[in-house]
Order: C-alpha cells, then structure tokens, then sequence
C-alpha cells in the first residue's frame, strides 16, 4: 500500500497518508496540476515516494523533508496544509476507546463516570461527534490520564516561507557573517 494522492481542484491536493491520516494541501496556482495532466503523473508519483518515505505522523515532516524533496524534484511547494478534521475526531476516537479497553471498562461505565449520554460517548468514540475541552477533560479524568492523552499534532503558519526582503537580509548575513562592508563598498570608500 501507498500513500495516495488525489486532485481535488487544479489548486488542491488531497493526501491520504499510509498510516490513515488525510491532509489537504494548497497551491497558489495550477502548475502542479498541468504537470500532473501533461507529465504521465509525474507529480503523484513524486508526492506518493515522498510522503511514503518521509511522513511520520507529524506535520513537522511534511513541511521539512517532504517540502524539500517536492522543491528538488521541480514541482511548486505547497502554501498551507490543513488536516481533515473528520479523521482528527476519529483519532481522538480511537485513542479514547483504546484506553477504556485498556483499563477494561466498558463504554457505559465511561459514560456513568464522566456524566456524558452513552449514545453521545458512542458517537464520540467511532469519530462522528466533535468534543470540546470540556468533554475531554471529563474523558480524561475518568480514565485516570490527563487531556493530552490524545497528543496533539504541531502546526506550522501557512506560509513558510520568509518574505523576499529577509531572504535578501538572510543571504546577505550568510555571505558576510561578520558584518563587514561588501568588497565593493569598501572600494568605493577608498
């Protein structure tokens, strides 16, 4: 099994990860989508091994390795990633539902201890209802954890990248760390 990679739109990608989670990717234009079109899917093919390779679970890896690979094999880096939040609630799900099993307790045990409708934790657990801190908070104490039983995913800002005037300051920092005059400059004084 793959990662798998799916246009939505010319300017947005849907990435179904190898270890189920799903990520939207944006694109300031369609230039990866006419490459997909006119290349025999080249740019699939380069996302499916990058994120197969590289993705670990974090947003971390997508916006390090994978965004580097993409700008290696000469295809646009995405703008912003957002995580489907439909598979973020199942995850929560999931991981409330493995430590009551963990701790052997039954779903309507949870539900008495936490005050919470044995139908609602239900939906809670299979991912098709939404919680707030609240909630997780009565999950969390009842199960004897804390909230961040469910570790939270890092996000990065949208664009990550840094305006052209602080890459033309960074360059510039790289090329003389000291802070010394150009070559140039310097003759000019003279």
């Amino acid at each position: 099994m793959t990662t798998k990679v799916t246009f939505l739109d010319p300017t947005q990608v849907k990435i179904e990860t190898l270890n189920g989670d799903t990520y939207i990717l944006g694109y300031s234009d369609s230039m990866n989508y006419q490459i997909e079109l006119n290349m025999d899917g080249y740019f699939s093919k380069c996302v499916t091994a990058l994120f197969d390779k590289y993705y670990d679970g974090s947003e971390r890896s997508i916006w390090g390795p994978i965004a580097s690979g993409m700008m290696a094999a000469r295809i646009n880096i995405f703008t912003w990633t957002l995580l489907d939040r439909d598979k973020e609630r199942e995850r929560i799900g999931n991981r409330i539902k493995e430590l009551r099993k963990e701790q052997k307790m039954d779903a309507k045990e949870l539900a008495q201890r936490t005050g919470i409708d044995a139908g609602n934790l239900s939906k809670i657990e299979q991912g098709r209802f939404s919680v707030g801190i609240d909630i997780l908070n009565k999950i969390a104490a009842a199960l004897k954890t804390k909230i961040d039983f469910v570790p939270k995913e890092e996000t990065k800002p949208n664009l990550p990248f840094k305006s052209k005037n602080e890459n033309k300051e960074s360059r510039q920092q790289e090329d003389n760390p000291q802070g010394e005059p150009d070559a140039e400059k310097k003759a000019s004084e003279d």
